[in-house]
């Protein structure tokens, strides 16, 4: 799996109608949502807005709008070019600002997905990494290594609490997990799952 790490924009004409592609970076629908909600307030005279994306929670949830083309034919093909690319946490969206001339359904559904493979290929991408939460329970002497793994890991450290030891509450991968009780096997590390 892949997630964004850029968000793109990109133009195509088919037949004088304009289509603007955008790749979104987002962890839930409503983030996602807002987002396409901005892209129409800069885009004022457009026809439709379509737009797909795929949520990673417990499962994937895919989630698309045709925004009144024909079923099938826009929000759908955004979604099998997410799941063909095995894209999580992030979506396209795609404005139509129509010109003139119908394009059919094959029409509209190629254009749609040529838009939206277009902005794709703009986009940087990266490989998934599932994190979780845990509780790190350490001594003062480990906290310099412990920060170090976390972050070169691309972990975060979401609080710290200082008492006789340092309790950490973190969001690392499994793997990351594994690098800090090699190197510190009497930690205490609970899962907040």
């Amino acid at each position: 799996m892949f997630i964004l790490t850029s968000e793109e924009q990109s133009e195509l004409i088919v037949n004088k109608s304009k289509f603007i592609g955008y790749s979104i970076i987002a962890d839930s629908r409503e983030q996602f949502l807002n987002r396409v909600s901005e892209i129409k307030k800069i885009n004022l005279s457009l026809s439709h807005t379509v737009y797909g994306l795929r949520i990673k929670k417990n499962i994937i949830e895919p989630y698309f709008s045709d925004d009144g083309e024909p079923s099938g034919t826009a929000g759908r093909p955004l979604i099998n070019i997410l799941e063909s690319k095995k894209i999580i946490n992030g979506g396209l969206a795609v404005v139509r600002y129509y010109g003139g001339i119908n394009l059919g359904m094959g029409g509209l559904a190629r254009a749609y997905s040529q838009a939206g493979i277009k902005v794709l290929l703009m986009s940087k991408l990266i490989n998934y990494i599932e994190q979780f939460e845990f509780l790190l329970t350490i001594e003062y002497n480990a906290l310099d290594y412990i920060t170090k793994v976390i972050n070169d890991n691309k972990g975060v450290i979401l609080d710290r609490i200082f008492d006789q030891s340092i309790t950490l509450k973190i969001k690392i991968s499994t793997r990351t997990k594994g690098l800090i009780l090699k190197k510190f096997p009497m930690v205490n590390i609970q899962s907040l799952a």
